[in-house]
């Protein structure tokens, strides 16, 4: 089949569900044991992680056992919900902040931590980037921890890349 038909295909079968309703749904599964896909929304993840364009492979996991670097789904407020990275995890408190935030983190209880993710699917790629694997872990080590540093790090991002290369996005 013609990669441009199949992507079409698959573009005119995907359907937008709101949050309220997408996120209980992917919590039954991961509760059930199951693992969720679902596109990313929102630019908070960015660069790694565009917005519509990639999809995410959650698996259930136990709030307490999130570790610093994980990347998870998690319930900030009642119905509100962000996919972020632990930043730290102190008692009751785990802390998140997406990659691209440069200095906002919100926190929740661990038991409001839905899921982990366990890989992405990018670019449109059926073969998914493992949170375990090489590329993901650099990326993980080398993405700045400083606010400032993150600052110009997602400035060369929006200025540069986004403009020079917006296909590489739309992907």
């Amino acid at each position: 089949m013609n990669t441009a038909v199949g992507e079409k295909e698959r573009q005119t079968k995907s359907k937008a569900i709101p949050a309220e309703h997408l996120i209980p749904a992917v919590k039954n599964m991961l509760d059930e044991g199951r693992t969720a896909t679902f596109r990313i929304r929102g630019r908070s993840m960015r660069p790694f992680l565009e917005d519509c364009r990639d999809r995410v492979i959650l698996a259930p996991c136990d709030g307490a056992g999130v570790k610093p670097g994980d990347a998870v789904l998690a319930e900030i407020n009642p119905g509100v919900y962000v996919f972020h990275r632990v930043v730290s995890h102190t008692g009751d408190t785990v802390t998140l902040r997406g990659d691209g935030n440069v200095y906002g983190t919100e926190s929740c209880h661990p038991s409001h931590v839905i899921g982990r993710a366990t890989g992405f699917l990018r670019k449109g790629r059926s073969c998914p980037d493992s949170t375990s694997g090489v590329k993901w872990r650099l990326y993980s080590f080398l993405w700045p921890s400083s606010s400032f540093l993150r600052r110009i790090f997602l400035a060369f991002h929006r200025r540069i890349i986004l403009r020079w290369f917006p296909s590489r996005i739309k992907s």
